[in-house]
């Protein structure tokens, strides 16, 4: 599960370098800036080439998008390393390893929004971030607007944007650190907006997982409580479905508007996190609660996670 969400915010964390001071005016307000962005990437079909970075490790990593009557289709390959296909459609987000079996898991979730078409609203996020224009800066040989995202406490990251001058499309970002510098950085090194030719990159032949049905999101949060939440977080989506083994697992997702964080419940297991985990920006805390196994992993920092973690209560009255 850790692994899942990990290639989920891999993904979509989009990352970058320093700003280059006002090559052009930035005239739009920082509430259309980001409204612009959330249309292009709504919106917009586009293939290219970037590069993938977090501490000493490096990917370089294609991608192409196609939007066909509202429905989406994406699928980023690795051109280094291990062959590796990961492949978004509407619902589910399938992975392909060399040689391997593609496993599907449900990509419905906030990781998968969270520069998607839900807009970024400034106001709803001014108590707990300060979104300001950073200038410009030249990404991919496109002029683009910088805006930042930052923080006001420690529990949650700063982000930094690149939106392309034409198509608001983000062409590269920061994921920001407590010190203010980036932890991760995604950049395009070349980009082709709305391709006319088909690709050759074909998405892998999806499979759920164990042959097990996408299951609805739900709800209820059913007999789970989240005590003494980082501020801002609230839970926003339930999800249960069975997993490889026909055990029920549940998926809830906390957000504050902009970062979000998994928590998944399933049958106590003997390989199951116990303590703190972290690949990259992404932090993982784990542990046994009511008899449960409960996971929280998010791109956010180690502090946050074992906060929710720590505040989890079964109806029972159990904690951890």
């Amino acid at each position: 599960l850790f692994k899942r969400s990990t290639l989920r915010s891999g993904l979509l964390a989009l990352l970058a370098l320093a700003v280059v001071p006002h090559a052009h005016a930035m005239g739009d307000s920082m509430g259309t800036q980001l409204e612009r962005m959330a249309d292009a990437l709504r919106s917009l079909s586009y293939e290219g080439i970037l590069v993938y970075a977090y501490g000493s490790h490096l990917e370089t990593l294609r991608i192409v998008r196609r939007v066909e009557d509202g429905r989406v289709h994406e699928v980023l390959e690795s051109l280094n390393g291990p062959e590796r296909t990961v492949t978004r459609g509407e619902d589910v987000v399938t992975c392909q390893l060399t040689g391997g079996r593609p496993i599907s898991v449900r990509g419905g979730g906030l990781g998968v929004d969270l520069l998607g078409p839900k807009p970024i609203d400034p106001q709803s996020l001014s108590p707990h971030y300060v979104v300001h224009p950073l200038g410009s800066a030249r990404v991919a040989g496109r002029e683009t607007d910088v805006v930042g995202i930052i923080p006001r406490d420690g529990y949650r990251y700063g982000y930094r944007f690149y939106l392309d001058v034409e198509s608001g499309l983000p062409l590269r970002s920061d994921l920001m650190g407590g010190e203010a510098q980036p932890i991760e950085q995604i950049i395009f090194t070349s980009l082709s907006l709305n391709p006319q030719q088909p690709s050759e990159v074909r998405p892998a032949e999806v499979s759920t997982a164990a042959g097990s049905p996408v299951a609805s999101p739900v709800v209820e949060p059913g007999p789970w409580r989240f005590g003494g939440l980082p501020a801002g977080f609230e839970l926003v989506m339930v999800d249960r479905s069975p997993d490889g083994a026909g055990q029920g697992v549940e998926h809830f997702v906390l957000s504050d508007g902009l970062a979000s964080i998994s928590v998944y419940v399933e049958a106590d297991v003997e390989d199951g996190l116990s303590g703190g985990s972290r690949i990259g920006a992404v932090h993982a805390a784990g542990g046994t609660i009511a008899g449960h196994q409960v996971t929280v992993v998010g791109e956010v920092p180690a502090d946050t996670v074992q906060a929710v973690l720590a505040g989890m209560v079964h109806a029972d009255g159990e904690s951890e």
